[in-house]
């Protein structure tokens, strides 16, 4: 790559100026799902180290019914069954079954999130390639290795994955392409004149279609699909970032 790289700051016009025009973001990756969890899920959280437990062992529970008998296994009735509580326990946090299949889905992605901090995941400075690439190798290694996380890898691919749950991991890639849109300080000069927020949500929208590329035939994960995930997605970044 050639040429000098144009430094981005609020006072920039075009392109640059639009830069921070995505939902603010957190701190750290971690972060994200707090509000995005507080609409989805569970309707309020455990206060207690009993009620705690209890709910470890419902969202256990779901988990080991989504891996052992599928999706259509689990109820309310059939989880409270599994996990030893009531019926009328359970719903004091959780309102129906979607919400169960929910908040599998948001302790997944939690537990992704803190997985990408530990990674360094970013596109900021001169050795994004890096960051970039250890968030990349980070969220495969989850998919592929991750533990405790079978019930929400089973979820992920399902006929389920619909409707709300839909709408909780776009709320996820939203906040994560604004997280790493708001660390992106430099870009070639001859970057492709779009809003730099538009640039990481397609980013993730590659590594996302990707996975389902490597899954859809492979249950284990298509290696030379995630391969060629890593190198598109790398790819096109090399055309906006230096």
């Amino acid at each position: 790559m050639v040429g000098a790289v144009r430094q981005l700051n609020a006072r920039s016009s075009g392109r640059e100026a639009r830069l921070r025009s995505h939902p603010t973001p957190v701190l750290r990756v971690r972060d994200l799902m707090v509000p995005i969890a507080h609409g989805a899920g569970a309707s309020r959280k455990a206060t207690q180290a009993r009620s705690q437990e209890k709910m470890d062992r419902v969202l256990a529970a779901t988990s080991d019914l989504l891996v052992t008998a599928g999706s259509s296994a689990v109820t309310t009735t059939s989880v409270a069954a599994h996990a030893g509580v009531s019926v009328g326990w359970l719903y004091n946090f959780f309102d129906d079954r979607d919400a169960l299949l929910e908040e599998v889905l948001i302790q997944g992605l939690v537990d992704l999130d803190q997985r990408f901090d530990e990674a360094g995941f970013s596109l900021a400075g001169p050795h994004w390639r890096t960051t970039a690439t250890a968030g990349i190798d980070a969220l495969i290694d989850f998919v592929l290795n991750g533990t405790g996380i079978a019930g929400f890898r089973v979820l992920w691919f399902s006929t389920e994955f619909s409707g709300r749950m839909t709408q909780v991991n776009r709320a996820h890639d939203d906040a994560l392409a604004a997280y790493l849109c708001e660390g992106i300080t430099t870009l070639r000069p001859d970057a492709p004149d779009i809003p730099v927020y538009l640039m990481t949500q397609t980013f993730i929208g590659v590594l996302d279609k990707g996975f389902d590329i490597a899954f859809r035939t492979d249950p284990n994960g298509d290696k030379t699909a995630l391969g060629e995930l890593r190198r598109a997605a790398l790819a096109y970044l090399e055309t906006f970032l230096e």
